[in-house]
């Protein structure tokens, strides 16, 4: 059975160890010479690093590894938040989903750069201008969360990665401002992380004035920094590349945000230098403390070091040194063994200070975790010298509660090398049985069953990194007669013809719901009508089962149709139900939830021991999974759309506008590359240019005559918000127009969306046609009012509305147009983007006349 360990150190032996299926294997994290070099030299050094930053792709790649695979430190990365709150280049996915998938870009950058990685649960709710709003958003969460990390990993050293940074956005003001004052609220007794859990590691407080915590700010926007510049460029001699080069080789693995476009920018190349934060003169020796040095920090904490140990970590410090020169010849028999014997004795030596009583309390349990890090540390170079690797695969990807799997357990080391390996231990989050376990020339094979219920994954509500596996191997071995545990989550190789990817087993409901669509709109004033609901049902048993009931519950005067179901075993059946809403109904959002059950429900409302849930995988990364009930919301506002309105969209995001549009029965065809050149655009009433399409079409910087002639010729030209770097300078508005400020200000956007909205003419067509916009079509919007902004353009624009963040002056480059022959054009700034798939009328109202504005009215 799985050991729920309280000392953190244990629990960080196993971070970074397992592999994903999502991205290739980083350099530095296979089993090869190079790897188990690496392995050894961080055994030998004692520093532990931690770099705080507030969202993934701030860190710099190129310093962490730098850190880690050239200093040999301990180094881990704290990420505030999982960059929800961003953009997605790569798909559909927003808010948590994009969350999810910037996690595990994160987790892949980070083996590539060698370093742990940790989030606190603060929440990336977008753009805003203050550490004052982030603070007051996030609570007191992400101190809380910071403090735990610190008194988790322990760090000698903290990178604070916007220290002194007053400027920008909110959430890197709020990481530079919070970063001290967690390091100051680690050393406070009085604070407790887990309010009255009894010798918790989070609660046992780190730093103090004998045990100090360095804090370091990161200098990387100069040429000429005054810090102590890293050697960033310098080449290694295990990989042939400079840790730059290395760290941006990880760095790239931020695809939704688009790095790889900016991977030959000059910032990136930039010196980075380190300084410390209370301004005293930096010593960059404590960037790699020897592991020698540890008796020395004992007997600087006030605690009189064991008799002999001084002595004993020299012998462990040399073993590991001839373990490097014979992994480097390939006597691997004799580097096993020295790799052994040095584990051991920081084994020994962690036991005998964790029972001394020279120190008591908080000091004890400093030294103890001192010495249990680098015997953790030389444990993982052991494992590497041997060649000792474990895999655990399931034949199934997803088991459902009263069904069989199993897991075949393969293990190995060198031929040369003497492992003996114990049975495997298989444990679940779920209740299971184990029905038989069968001994194979490599390992075991253990027949299961599944019964308990299925449960979540991801550790998003506790600031993990990932959540705990739904299954795990614990493997007892010994290397060289060193004894040590392994821990292996346990996988599934789910293989195509095109593809292989070893994804995480699920312990599974045994049916999801799907329901389309997911949206529908309805159109007010008029009569609402009865409409189809199309459910997806798909069976995890393999055996044959009928379900009585399939239907939806709906709102109060609605109806549902019901139907029964029969699976002959795993699949999916697909279902229609007539949605019947009453002919009258008021403005407001209505859900219809479709939900299973074996039996008639006693009640017209989803039963709690029904089957509701959706589990789908995400458009950009297929391998991981969103979960949530299966739901359609009907919207029902007030709105007037002309008839047959048709409209071109230049889409480059896969946003959600488009399938937003044609819910109010609007004609959209997407425009490719032979339609933007060739197509008959005078057929449209509108073409839409989608959100950063300049920068990511390539085509259609060289069509933008086309366009700016079918606007000539009586049409409408809508072109959403474009980034400053793709636009100023570009010249593909009809006249000159700019988004980018002077240098050093920021960029013009609005991230409250509870903004004052002024309209600047109130009697314009474009205020008034066909829907009369008024203030109350912007309330209820999300996250932020618009972005990219125009700040400055030609006198022959007209700007229709005003608005401004808390404090700052008004900005009117949110949404302007000008006559172009006979017809328009329009730029706007707001986040439609956002608003549409909310539901948010005055939004729709507003697009819409947009849209509209070459129709006579």
């Amino acid at each position: 059975m799985r050991k729920i360990v309280a000392m953190a150190a244990l629990a960080l032996s196993l971070a970074g160890e397992r592999s994903y299926a999502q991205f290739p294997a980083a350099p530095g994290t296979g089993p090869g010479l190079a790897e188990t070099i690496e392995a050894i030299d961080s055994a030998r050094v004692t520093t532990r690093i931690l770099y705080v930053t507030a969202h993934p792709d701030d860190e710099s790649g190129a310093v962490l590894t730098y850190l880690a695979r050239g200093l040999h430190a301990d180094v881990a990365l704290l990420s505030l938040t999982r960059g929800e709150g961003g953009q997605n280049a790569l798909g559909p996915e927003q808010a948590p989903q994009l969350g999810l998938i910037r996690t595990q870009e994160l987790l892949a950058a980070t083996r590539g750069y060698g370093v742990k990685l940790y989030f606190t649960r603060a929440k990336d709710f977008g753009y805003c201008k203050t550490a004052e709003e982030a603070e007051k958003v996030w609570g007191d969460q992400a101190l809380e969360d910071m403090v735990r990390v610190i008194r988790t990993f322990r760090p000698n050293i903290v990178i604070n990665g916007w220290g002194g940074v007053h400027q920008g956005h909110g959430h890197h003001q709020a990481a530079g401002l919070l970063t001290p004052k967690a390091v100051q609220l680690a050393t406070d007794k009085s604070f407790e992380v887990y309010p009255g859990c009894v010798d918790c590691p989070e609660d046992y407080t780190w730093g103090s004035a004998t045990n100090q915590v360095t804090v370091l700010d990161l200098e990387r926007g100069s040429e000429m920094p005054s810090g102590y510049v890293l050697p960033l460029d310098e080449l290694s001699s295990l990989w042939g590349k400079s840790w730059r080069e290395i760290g941006l080789d990880a760095f790239v693995n931020h695809r939704t945000q688009g790095i790889a476009g900016f991977i030959n920018s000059p910032f990136l190349m930039r010196p980075i230098a380190l300084k410390r934060e209370d301004g005293k003169s930096f010593d960059p020796t404590i960037l790699a403390r020897p592991l020698s040095d540890l008796a020395k920090y004992s007997q600087a904490n006030g605690c009189e070091i064991r008799e002999g140990s001084a002595e004993r970590l020299s012998e462990a410090a040399k073993e590991l040194s001839l373990a490097r020169e014979d992994a480097l010849s390939s006597r691997w028999t004799s580097a096993s063994a020295r790799a052994a014997d040095a584990a051991l004795t920081l084994r020994a030596l962690a036991d005998r200070h964790n029972q001394t009583k020279a120190c008591l309390g908080n000091s004890n349990f400093d030294r103890y975790v001192e010495f249990d890090d680098a015997r953790r540390r030389a444990e993982r170079a052991l494992r590497l010298v041997s060649g000792f690797s474990i895999s655990a695969t399931s034949d199934q990807a997803e088991v459902v509660k009263g069904e069989t799997f199993e897991v075949n357990v393969t293990e190995r080391c060198r031929p040369e090398i003497k492992c003996e390996f114990d049975d495997p231990e298989i444990d679940f989050t779920t209740g299971t049985t184990i029905l038989e376990q069968k001994k194979t020339p490599t390992g075991a094979v253990t027949k299961i069953q599944v019964t308990g219920e299925s449960g979540m994954r991801h550790g998003w509500y506790w600031g993990e990194a990932e959540g705990t596996p739904a299954g795990w191997v614990d493997q007892q071995i010994r290397l060289s007669g060193y004894a040590l545990s392994v821990e292996e989550e346990i996988q599934h190789l789910a293989a195509s013809s095109t593809s292989a990817n070893r994804v995480p087993l699920r312990i599974a409901p045994e049916y999801y719901l799907y329901a389309e669509p997911r949206q529908r709109v309805v159109v007010l004033p008029g009569n609402a009508s009865p409409f189809d609901l199309f459910v997806r049902v798909h069976s995890n048993l393999s055996q044959p089962q009928i379900l009585k009931v399939v239907t939806a519950d709906v709102p109060l005067d609605w109806s549902a149709s019901q139907k029964e179901v029969s699976f002959e075993g795993k699949g999916d059946k697909y279902v229609r139900l007539t949605i019947t809403p009453p002919k009258t109904i008021a403005a407001g959002d209505y859900p219809i939830k479709p939900y299973a059950k074996r039996e008639l429900p006693a009640m017209k409302i989803r039963p709690y021991d029904s089957f509701y849930e959706s589990v789908e995988p995400l458009v950009s990364m297929p391998t991981l999974t969103w979960e949530e009930p299966a739901q359609t919301v009907v919207h029902a506002f007030d709105i007037k759309v002309p008839e047959n309105l048709r409209v071109g969209y230049i889409s480059a995001e896969s946003e959600p506008v488009p399938d937003a549009l044609k819910m109010l029965g609007i004609h959209v065809e997407m425009l490719d590359a032979n339609a933007l050149n060739f197509g008959d655009l005078s057929k449209y009433d509108a073409i839409v240019v989608g959100v950063r399409a300049y920068e990511l079409r390539s085509e259609l910087p060289g069509a933008n005559q086309r366009l700016l002639d079918y606007a000539q010729n009586g049409g409408t030209l809508v072109v959403q918000y474009q980034r400053d770097f793709a636009w100023d300078g570009k010249n593909y508005a009809p006249y000159p127009a700019k988004i980018a400020n002077k240098p050093g200000d920021p960029l013009p956007r609005i991230t409250d969306e509870n903004s004052p909205v002024e309209f600047l003419k109130p009697d314009d067509s474009l205020l008034n046609a066909p829907n009369k916009i008024t203030q109350d079509d912007f309330k209820g919007w999300v996250q932020e009012r618009g972005l990219y902004f125009w700040s400055e353009y030609d006198s022959r624009y007209t700007p229709l509305l005003a608005m401004n963040d808390p404090g700052e002056k008004d900005l009117d480059g949110a949404l302007l147009y000008t006559k172009l022959g006979k017809g328009t054009y329009i730029y706007t700034g707001i986040a439609f983007f956002r608003q549409l798939p909310e539901g948010v009328p005055g939004a729709y109202r507003l697009f819409v006349n947009l849209l509209s504005a070459s129709r006579p009215h």
